[in-house]
């Protein structure tokens, strides 16, 4: 039968199609393996446009070997889950498929490498840098879309940071986006002495800058975000005005993750940020 494919569903079909691809076998290969008279079966369930029973599991895990406990759970738990509302459903018309995605993904993941040369991660915002960023953006028009958007914005990072298992965050701040007066001088400043109280007193959360001395660097090809899952394939997540680009191919990955280690090096050092984070905080007035 055919379902709404929701995030839970498209992680599904992605981990499948992850599973099948690194054993070689075609759609067509994998539905004769799995009895399927039609390979649709199977674009299907992988495009997350065909759900599945948790009975049907010990099936998919014999047929594709898949013995991984840690695998076989989240496996379980989407397929458990794969209907379930979401907290942000809350917000329609706010939330589109792309967002959505990307919420789900942080749920999952248990670790996040930010690299973003034009605002601080909405993770680690400030409610009145949201506020600006979200304005200044003019993607949201309307006074009623912007309180809907920057809410939405602060119960993800209450959610996330916040949850039980907590997510790493990691983020290269180059020193030109500190700098940069988002919402005034006052609100740049607030944000900035939030960043180093997060540095400080969140164990979770790495900061660094890369200083304008850092010259050409090896983020000059724009933002990314790089995901890691505690099962799974790695993802980076490339966002733009109303898009949002998913990749977890090994090798774009393994170039988005030596990129990162590059960044890191390329920075101050999370103990030496702090000095600098400090003095651009005090060069502008609260």
């Amino acid at each position: 039968m055919p379902v709404e494919p929701t995030p839970r569903r498209r992680r599904l079909g992605a981990e499948l199609r992850r599973v099948r691809e690194a054993l070689g076998w075609t759609q067509e290969e994998a539905a004769g393996h799995l009895g399927y008279q039609s390979l649709s079966t199977v674009s299907k369930i992988e495009n997350g446009l065909q759900g599945l029973r948790i009975q049907q599991l010990p099936h998919f895990f014999e047929v594709f070997g898949i013995t991984d406990p840690a695998l076989r759970e989240e496996l379980r738990d989407l397929v458990r889950r794969a209907g379930e509302a979401d907290w942000w459903q809350r917000y329609e018309g706010v939330v589109d498929d792309p967002l959505g995605d990307y919420l789900s993904q942080v749920e999952n993941a248990d670790a996040l490498f930010v690299f973003n040369p034009l605002a601080v991660h909405g993770l680690l915002q400030t409610p009145e840098y949201a506020r600006a960023v979200t304005e200044g953006s003019r993607v949201w028009k309307t006074p009623e879309d912007i309180d809907h958007f920057v809410a939405l914005r602060l119960e993800h990072q209450r959610t996330t940071l916040e949850r039980r298992s907590p997510l790493k965050i990691w983020t290269v701040l180059p020193e030109g986006l500190l700098r940069q007066e988002v919402g005034g001088r006052a609100c740049m400043r607030a944000q900035i002495e939030h960043l180093i109280h997060l540095a400080r007193t969140n164990p979770a959360v790495t900061i660094q800058v890369l200083p304008f001395s850092a010259g050409a660097h090896a983020g000059m090809d724009g933002p990314f975000m790089l995901m890691s899952f505690p099962t799974g394939r790695d993802l980076v997540c490339i966002e733009s005005l109303r898009a949002s680009l998913h990749l977890n191919e090994p090798e774009t990955v393994d170039l988005y993750r030596t990129t990162s280690d590059l960044l890191k090096s390329d920075a101050l050092s999370p103990k030496a940020s702090i000095p600098l984070l400090t003095a651009i905080a005090k060069e502008s007035p609260s």
